[in-house]
Formats: structure tokens, C-alpha cells, sequence
């Protein structure tokens, strides 16, 4: 669930992206899973789904490698797109979670776009060679 304002808009990245609406200083958790927001899929249970619905959790989802379910947020956080100099770190788990914390690599400022580095929580891009994670 993310825990910092965010608002949803056009991205120079890719199609939309999440924009900080707050100033967020360095440190700052920015999005932790949370059960009631964030859904977990086996993905047996994704490979069954109907091709719409398994296209949408293959989208906005990813395949955590510390539980090897996929995690789908229900809040805006899906719209976090891919950089390969991101301003969020998603590399700590705290105490009593079972996946990774976004935390803030730096200060952000009120409007910049929030990125993570798909290859540090999705299994589907830890190795993979595709252009648009480098």
C-alpha cells in the first residue's frame, strides 16, 4: 500500500506513471504490503485465469522473488513504472513483512515521477535481457 500522496499522470517514461504529490524526504517508506490492499496470486491460480484477467495481473503485477506469488496492488502503485536509475529502493523487508519496502533513495520533489528497478522485485525481469530495463 503506498503510504506517501501520490497522484496517477502521463508518463515521458511510458503511458501513465505515479507522480510524488507530496515532497518526499530520503528514508521515507513509500509503499509497504499490505493485505488488505495488496493481493497475493499463486501462479497456478494466474496461469487458470481468463486471458483478460491473466493479462491484467501479468501487467500490473509482478512475480515476487521473495514469495514467488504475484503481487497485485489494488491502489496506484501498479502505475510505478521501470527506471534503471530509480528514485525508490525496493531492497529492505522489515520486520514482520514478507516483501520488499519501496523507500526513497533520495529526497523527491512534489511532481517527480516515483520509479523502481523492475529487476530487483519482479522474478519475470531479474534476468531478463529486454531494452527497456536498461
Amino acid at each position: 500500500m503506498l503510504l506517501v500522496k501520490t497522484k496517477v499522470l502521463q508518463s515521458k517514461i511510458h503511458g501513465l506513471g505515479l507522480f510524488a504529490d507530496e515532497f518526499i524526504p530520503k528514508g521515507t517508506i513509500t509503499w509497504r504490503f499490505d493485505p488488505q490492499i495488496d493481493l497475493y496470486f499463486e501462479p497456478e491460480e494466474v496461469a487458470k485465469m481468463t486471458e483478460l484477467k491473466r493479462s491484467l495481473i501479468e501487467h500490473f503485477a509482478y512475480l515476487s522473488q521473495q514469495t514467488g506469488k504475484y503481487v497485485y496492488s489494488v491502489d496506484n502503485t501498479r502505475f510505478t513504472n521501470h527506471s534503471a536509475h530509480p528514485n525508490i529502493n525496493n531492497t529492505k523487508v522489515l520486520e514482520g513483512d514478507r516483501e520488499v519496502c519501496g523507500e526513497a533513495k533520495r529526497d523527491i520533489a512534489v511532481g517527480e515521477e516515483l520509479t523502481i528497478d523492475y529487476r530487483l522485485v519482479d522474478a519475470n525481469d531479474e534476468k531478463s535481457k529486454e531494452a527497456y530495463l536498461n
